[in-house]
């Protein structure tokens, strides 16, 4: 029973020993700097082929937590009900200038490019997926957009 004690006594000091003794620095709340209601243009390619130039743009910002923003972007590229593409996501900054993430999901990926300079936001977004074969098929892109906070 004195042998447990001990083999108890030493497994708690090495548990209570371990790991380290620097704090974890955290990560820097940017989501406040992208909030915002935009509107621009911006050009679109599909992958039917289908393509254009100059059109509305209009993405909205909002802020879910201090680091965490949700973006809905949405262009229009023709006169039909379901002649529009849109990206949904959330996502977390990090820079309060500049967002480059590459977010997956099961089948699917979304790669957002923005830079910000005072209120205008331009850049890409880009949404594919996972085709038989295990390759990425671009299916839609917003490129060229340039959309001014409202």
């Amino acid at each position: 029973m004195k042998q447990w004690t001990w083999l108890a006594l030493a497994g708690l000091l090495t548990t209570l020993s371990c790991g380290s003794d620097e704090a974890v620095q955290p990560t820097s709340d940017f989501a406040d700097a992208w909030v915002g209601e935009y509107e621009g243009t911006g050009d679109f390619a599909l992958s039917n082929g289908v393509s254009g130039q100059d059109r509305p743009v209009s993405i909205s910002i909002v802020r879910v937590s201090p680091k965490k923003v949700t973006v809905s972007a949405k262009l229009i590229y023709g006169a039909g009900r379901n002649d529009f593409i849109q990206a949904i996501d959330i996502i977390q900054p990090d820079d309060p200038d500049q967002i480059t993430l590459d977010l997956r999901y099961l089948n699917a990926k979304t790669v957002y490019a923005f830079a910000k300079e005072e209120d205008i936001i331009t850049g890409s977004i880009a949404t594919s997926s996972l085709r038989l074969g295990g390759t990425w098929g671009q299916d839609q892109i917003m490129t060229a957009l340039e959309v001014v906070r409202q």
